[in-house]
């Protein structure tokens, strides 16, 4: 019964502020991170609304945004073609180290600058400058979707990007988790172990997608249980993404993956249309709100009072550190300036790896000292992860439009 008050409360004030950023100009899912941040504050102030006090530490919430991220992944595969990604590989390479390499210094410089010399020191100024590197791909996709940019220049160079962005942050993911726990990073077998199950994932996803899923599909076909191939495209899906797990990968690969191999071609105009419009309603009108709202409800105000010097640096940094990070290879690969400022604006939204690193660091101790810098650590890069997923959808309709 809670569960259904969560999704049914949650549902409203999403829809009702992603219409109200619709009709300010903005982006549906600008209103909808906002609507999560208004039921964190209303949480927070211990408003008399029981249903509040629950929702903001709900298992159900992450759940639903696990499957938000899914989905969009999913769609966001099932509406580009293995084409487009390939043609615009090398460019979104240099785009990806770019966007990782430049904001991963200047965060590590800022944080080394600013905390205090104590033996965690370097574990923390690591943490910081790793969490700035990652990029949110969920957000990339449904930002491009909605502006109607995901088949340009932009929207390509951005998304493959984005997914080589995802695998270089795992690998950092690994060297952060490594420093934390033991004091030492990785070697350098451990992390081409690592290259190498991700080689090994794509080398198998592009055999599977290109070879055995057009057989299946004409297999399917002949099956008479209704949406035969709803099925097997989400069990295609949902086998990739326990492959990309088991090999150490992040799940949001599996479904991108399998919506890559799904086109017109294999199964059909008229199923192709069918299911990229089911999968699109019920991402759009349910799912995509949830992971939003998820994002702003997970923020916490406590760097704004205590450190606000250091949070206004860090999310200048984190901004512009992707801004010209991710922008200046961008216009080295051939894109116009205003194409490059969309690229570096486009690829500074953050999201759920970033979470998930300040996360690890907070249940390893990484923050518990009394210097306010430190101690409001956790609270600082969840709001930097916030403002500059709520900047990006305004930036980019400003640049493109």
């Amino acid at each position: 019964m809670e569960h259904a008050l969560h999704l049914l409360l949650l549902l409203i004030v999403t829809r009702l502020f992603g219409e109200l950023s619709e009709r300010l100009g903005q982006p549906a899912s600008m209103g909808e991170i906002v609507a999560g941040v208004a039921i964190a504050l209303a949480a927070a102030a211990s408003l008399p609304i029981p249903l509040l006090a629950s929702l903001a530490e709900s298992p159900f919430l992450e759940v639903a945004a696990e499957f938000g991220i899914f989905f969009l992944l999913l769609l966001a595969g099932i509406e580009m073609r293995p084409r487009e990604i390939a043609e615009h590989s090398g460019g979104s390479l240099a785009v990806a180290l770019g966007g990782v390499l430049v904001p991963l210094g200047a965060g590590f410089a800022l944080a080394w600058f600013a905390l205090p010399e104590t033996p965690l020191k370097f574990a923390q100024a690591l943490l910081v400058g790793v969490a700035l590197s990652i990029s949110a791909v969920p957000v990339a996709v449904s930002i491009f979707r909605e502006l109607g940019y995901l088949h340009t220049r932009v929207g390509r160079t951005v998304v493959s990007a984005a997914i080589f962005d995802d695998v270089i942050g795992l690998m950092l993911l690994a060297v952060v988790t490594g420093v934390i726990e033991t004091g030492a990073s990785p070697d350098l077998a451990a992390m081409l172990a690592l290259l190498g199950r991700a080689g090994l994932f794509f080398l198998i996803a592009i055999a599977v997608g290109l070879f055995l899923y057009p057989r299946l599909s004409r297999a399917v076909s002949r099956m008479r249980i209704p949406a035969p191939h709803f099925s097997t495209l989400m069990a295609l899906a949902l086998g990739f993404a326990v492959l990309a797990e088991a090999l150490g990968m992040d799940f949001i690969l599996g479904p991108f993956m399998a919506g890559l191999f799904f086109d017109p071609e294999t199964v059909g105009a008229k199923i192709y249309d069918g299911i990229k419009r089911s999968v699109g309603d019920f991402t759009d009108g349910l799912l995509a709100p949830l992971f939003f709202a998820s994002i702003g409800v997970r923020v916490e105000l406590g760097a704004v009072t205590a450190v606000p010097g250091f949070l206004l640096a860090l999310v200048g940094v984190a901004f512009l550190g992707k801004l010209l990070g991710a922008g200046l290879p961008a216009r080295l690969a051939g894109l116009s300036s205003r194409e490059s400022l969309a690229v570096g604006v486009g690829m500074s939204g953050r999201g759920a790896v970033e979470l998930i690193i300040a996360s690890i660091a907070l249940e390893a101790g990484l923050f518990d000292q009394p210097d306010p810098i430190v101690a409001n650590h956790f609270s600082a890069l969840v709001i930097m992860a916030v403002v500059t997923t709520l900047i990006m959808p305004f930036g980019l309709r400003r640049v493109l439009r």
